[in-house]
């Protein structure tokens, strides 16, 4: 079993690098589509097998922060990835069980990290408990956001690439947070600038670039 869990942890660091990779050309070529769609597929592929590797290292190593940043960081991933199956909602096509399944089972679980980070809080006073909070808020805003969008609309031609946009930059900064935290035996600073430094240099380049996109 423990060398089982070594390989594991190979593949897990293995995929993760080649998603930070990965995610950069992607982006970088996002308006030249032809290069950007295989290596947007490869980002995807490599963010999946870091989601279960490190839903699996979570679980045998017991380290509960690891699978909440998986969680969240997944989430935002699988979104990014449905909204190019969801082009036509202007056209009237409809959301699939599918898509409804990853927001009910995304949106227990940031309950369930918002829950266990006040709880956290008030046993222990301790601001660790703010990790699990913030994210399950930022998660449950995005359920609540897609639900509604899901059920209402508006549904504008374009809308399907502020969402795939977001999500991925999303995604990529859940992917840094992540191999950043592994690093707070190197990088000797507060472990909560660790977790949401990234959020917050890249959200606001987010908010810039998504403002670029029309969506009529």
């Amino acid at each position: 079993m423990v060398q089982f869990i070594h390989y594991v942890v190979i593949l897990h660091v293995i995929a993760g690098s080649l998603a930070l990779l990965f995610g950069a050309i992607a982006f970088g070529l996002r308006k030249r589509t032809p290069k950007h769609k295989p290596f947007g597929r490869a980002y995807f592929w490599c963010m999946t097998v870091i989601f279960v590797t490190g839903v699996f290292l979570s679980i045998v190593k017991g380290i509960l922060f690891f699978f909440l940043i998986a969680v969240f960081t997944y989430y935002s991933t699988i979104v990014a990835y449905r909204a190019l199956k969801l082009k036509n909602l202007h056209l009237g096509q409809k959301p699939e069980k599918l898509d409804w399944f990853i927001e009910i089972a995304a949106g227990i679980t940031f309950i369930g990290m918002i829950i266990f980070g006040m709880v956290m809080f008030i046993n222990t006073g301790n601001l660790g408990g703010s990790i699990p909070f913030v994210f399950g808020s930022f998660g449950l805003a995005g359920v609540y956001k897609n639900c509604k969008y899901f059920l209402k609309g508006p549904f504008k031609p374009n809308s399907w690439l502020k969402i795939h946009l977001g999500n991925m930059m999303g995604s990529y900064i859940g992917a840094i947070t992540a191999f950043l935290v592994n690093q707070t035996d190197k990088i000797h600073i507060n472990p909560l600038f660790l977790w949401f430094g990234p959020a917050a240099v890249i959200v606001p380049f987010i908010i810039r670039e998504l403002k670029k996109v029309k969506t009529e």
